[in-house]
Parts: C-alpha cells; sequence; structure tokens
C-alpha cells in the first residue's frame, strides 16, 4: 500500500490539533480495496494530524483529481465530525481549506496513478502540509515514476517552499527526519534531473547551504 512509505510527521511543524478522540475512535483502518460504495480507507496516521486528527480518511478509490476539487461545495473530508464541520466552516476560506486537505489525502492514496495525478494537476507548493507530504514520497520508497512527478512538483513552489522540502529532506530541523541515506540520495538525484534552468541557483543554494529559519 502506498501510504505505509509516510513517516510520523513531527507535530511541531503545524499548530497543534485539537484534543485527540479516545483511542478506540482513533483506531487505524487500513484496506487493501474499495469497499461497496467505491472507497478505500486511509490510515491517517503520521499526516491526518496535520489537517485535524490522526483519524482514518474515506476516499475514493478511482477519482478524477482535477474533476473532484472542482466540486462546489467540496466535500468534508469527516463529514461525521460536527466538531470538525465547525472547525471547517469557522476558517476564513473553508473551501481552500477543504482543497488543501484533499490535495494532502489524495497524495496517500494507495493508487500511484491517483498520487500521480494530484501531484501533475492539483499540488501548488503553497501549504506546508502539502509540501511535507511530497517530501515523504521523495523520501521512502515509491515507485521511481511517482518520485520523477514529485521532484517536478517541488519546482513549481516558490523558494520558500523548496526550502521546506529541502529542510525536510536533509533533516535540517529541531526533529530529524527517519529517511535513510540512500533514499535522500536518490531524491536529490530526481530533484537535480528535473530542476529547471532558471532554478539552478535555488538548487546550488540548498544542497550547499544550511537551514536559515
Amino acid at each position: 500500500m502506498l501510504f505505509k512509505r509516510f513517516r510520523k510527521k513531527p507535530a511541531a511543524r503545524m499548530p497543534a490539533p485539537p484534543a485527540p478522540e479516545p483511542e478506540e475512535q482513533r483506531r487505524v483502518v487500513r484496506q487493501d480495496g474499495p469497499d461497496s460504495d467505491g472507497m478505500v480507507t486511509l490510515s491517517g496516521q503520521g499526516w491526518a494530524g496535520d489537517l485535524w486528527r490522526e483519524v482514518p480518511v474515506r476516499v475514493p478509490w478511482r477519482v478524477d483529481v482535477n474533476e473532484f476539487l472542482s466540486r462546489r461545495p467540496l466535500p468534508y473530508l469527516w463529514p461525521d465530525d460536527a466538531e470538525y464541520r465547525a472547525h471547517v466552516d469557522a476558517d476564513e476560506h473553508p473551501e481552500q481549506l477543504l482543497r488543501t486537505s484533499w490535495i494532502d489525502a489524495f497524495l496517500h492514496h494507495p493508487d500511484d496513478s491517483v498520487v500521480i495525478q494530484c501531484l501533475r494537476d492539483a499540488f501548488t507548493g503553497d501549504n506546508i502540509a502539502n509540501l511535507t507530504s511530497v517530501a515523504d514520497i521523495l523520501g521512502y520508497a515509491c515507485a521511481p515514476e511517482v518520485k520523477q512527478e514529485a521532484a517536478k512538483a517541488v519546482w513549481r513552489a516558490d523558494d520558500a517552499g523548496v526550502h521546506w522540502v529541502f529542510n525536510v529532506l536533509l533533516s535540517r530541523g529541531l526533529i530529524p527526519s527517519d529517511y535513510d541515506a540512500l533514499s535522500v540520495h536518490e531524491a536529490i538525484r530526481h530533484l537535480r534531473a528535473t530542476c529547471p534552468p532558471e532554478r539552478a541557483g535555488t538548487l546550488q543554494s540548498e544542497l550547499g547551504g544550511s537551514d536559515q529559519d
């Protein structure tokens, strides 16, 4: 399953989530295919806490990412959680919050084709949660074509977004990442290969500099 590649992200990178629900409600659900409704349940471990809480998320098994994200209104990720719905509704830009959250969910989809769709067509590089998930795609074992698309996506982010991804990959922070050295080397190779000529200076700065944040 594709989502097994993701590590638990340090909570310090994002604002602290609301208090967790009782343990029995936080049980991780893993599923190898769609249920009778054509949905698949993703584990929320290691990433959903950046959006709300580390609880399972149900997503479509077969999905056109662009079509889904163009729906208005976008559905809630946890429609049965009244507190979560109130949290979204109280946001200054609820549709943008939902879009960002669904992008992060699709980046954890077990079908590589959905992840690639999301990287190509939806990822914009302007959200920390999405950037961290892309860094995880690069830093953990997954199909080479997915890593390549993730590397291309990084260069669509601005310099601050690129800096964030390199900080995560190279453990330039208070809490080190747990990628192995070979995976990081491979990630850097993909980032070098996909770097546009006009971003060569940014690449050199990231590989030769240190975290200035």
